[in-house]
């Protein structure tokens, strides 16, 4: 065969194949005889009618559209064992150039290429949180205003007091024929004091001497920074109704509150406890914002090239997930769809960032991966598996590990693991800490497929009706490395 090759952008080879006029004749010959098998032709046994009465029947541009279908598998097989060229998913065929000879052009994506640049340079301080006394101070009277005894009072309301509100807005501001209506509430619990914000700022002087029974209504402009642009600078009016007055008695400190608390044996107990508790929580938090941040910056310093068949994926991977958090919603993605005024090329098309971002931080630890010489063993899987199924129950234990055992879900738990140990040697990495280089680095710059994968990355998409591939997911994404350090 006549191959001849061109690298194009994104990580993608072209290839235009001259298909011999043997071969072609002999694929012809081939799907005549097939198609002589599955359709009785009078006056002939099934298989044997000649090849030009099988070609006067069903024409000539048939038994090729039909031959393609095989020939085109075979030649793009043959073409990437020619040119060596080792595909990262499934190819495409894209035409056909000519008839005379047989010519076809095919697009072969490539594993993406990851250069993290100085990565072992990267340093990002980190200042340890320190619970200060104002923010214990704070967490206890928020335990003590839960504490509150809250009985129904028969005079108008007042500071610290409860009101049961039924509450109606609408924007008064033009005459367009839009729905004006922004709130339509039934029974709402509101506490009166200065700072309450609902259903707008300043509501408070409209709250406070309130009575049950009692309607008050007001006007409110919205302000120019306020949070839904669509609102900014426009006029609203607000009806409120007084269902309940409620009092709040807030009781004040002592042992005997902290002991109705919790599992607290006094006041002390409960200080001393809650900053430890508190302590834990700003640690968690920071150190999930400084692996965002520490990631961040690797971002943005590495660069990752990859085909457009990771995007595609990656994508229809972020739709199935929406879709699964639909269905939990008693949604259907046409229903969301519906809702939103959108198609599915334009929801496509919205959650091209997302995927992006993710392929670059799976890819880009993928790399630390191997850059690092990482690995998980066997008993570190195992141990992961149970630690995920145990608190579920017998009956949960037992499904989940099925899943799990699969040589997919234990891939799965791996490469969870992996990102989990990339993160963590990145933050190491980024505190500055004594860390030994790996002994050898991965001749690699990603995952390539395993034997499992071959047989799927070496032909064409499905789409064009050649072949039932699946394309070879990328690298295990990391959204959830805050999570992975807890």
């Amino acid at each position: 065969m006549k191959i001849e090759s061109k690298e194009l952008e994104e990580r993608q080879v072209e290839l235009i194949v001259e298909v011999p006029d043997d071969q072609l004749r002999q694929a012809m010959r081939s799907t005549a005889r097939r198609l002589s098998k599955e359709t009785k032709i009078p006056g002939f046994r099934p298989g044997k009618a000649p090849y030009e009465v099988v070609l006067t029947k069903f024409g000539e541009e048939t038994i090729f559209e039909e031959a393609l279908d095989t020939l085109g598998q075979e030649i793009y097989r043959t073409s990437l064992e020619e040119t060596e060229l080792e595909p990262y998913a499934p190819g495409v065929f894209n035409e056909v150039v000519s008839r005379e000879p047989l010519t076809l052009r095919f697009t072969v994506p490539l594993a993406p290429v990851i250069e993290l640049g100085a990565y072992r340079e990267l340093r990002v301080p980190y200042e340890a949180p320190q619970v200060t006394d104002e923010a214990l101070e704070e967490a206890l009277e928020e335990l003590r205003q839960r504490q509150a005894l809250i009985e129904p009072a028969e005079r108008p309301a007042q500071d610290g007091d409860v009101v049961v509100l039924d509450a109606y807005g609408e924007l008064v501001d033009d005459g367009s024929e839009e729905d004006k209506r922004l709130l339509d509430t039934k029974g709402v619990s509101v506490l009166v004091e200065e700072d309450t914000d609902f259903p707008v700022e300043g509501v408070y002087e409209h709250l406070k001497g309130l009575s049950a029974g009692e309607e008050r209504s007001f006007e409110y402009t919205f302000p120019d920074d306020y949070q839904a642009e669509d609102l900014r600078g426009r006029k609203a009016r607000f009806d409120l109704k007084c269902l309940e007055v409620k009092s709040r008695l807030v009781p004040d400190w002592s042992d005997d509150l902290a002991k109705t608390i919790g599992e607290f044996e006094s006041l002390l107990d409960l200080r001393v406890k809650l900053r430890e508790s508190l302590q834990k929580q700003a640690e968690r938090d920071a150190e999930g914002e400084y692996t965002e941040e520490v990631v961040e910056q690797l971002v943005q310093q590495a660069s990752v090239s990859y085909p457009p068949a990771v995007l595609e994926e990656e994508t229809e991977r972020l739709l199935r997930d929406l879709s699964v958090r639909l269905h939990s919603q008693n949604l259907t993605l046409e229903d969301y769809l519906k809702v939103e005024s959108k198609s599915l090329d334009d929801l496509r098309k919205e959650l091209e960032p997302d995927a992006r971002e993710r392929i670059a931080r799976g890819l880009i630890l993928g790399e630390i991966v191997d850059q690092e010489g990482l690995d998980v063993e066997d008993v570190e899987i195992e141990d992961e598996i149970k630690r995920i199924v145990e608190p579920l129950g017998a009956e949960g234990t037992q499904e989940l590990r099925k899943a799990f055992q699969s040589d997919a879900g234990r891939r799965r738990v791996a490469l969870d693991l992996l990102t989990e140990k990339a993160v963590e040697r990145l933050l190491a990495i980024a505190r500055g800490e004594q860390i030994e280089p790996p002994a050898e680095k991965a001749g690699t710059t990603t995952e390539e497929p395993n034997e499992a994968d071959q047989d799927s990355v070496s032909e064409l998409e499905p789409t064009q009706e050649l072949a039932e591939a699946e394309p070879v997911p990328a690298e295990a994404s990391a959204e959830d490395e805050s999570e992975n350090l807890e």
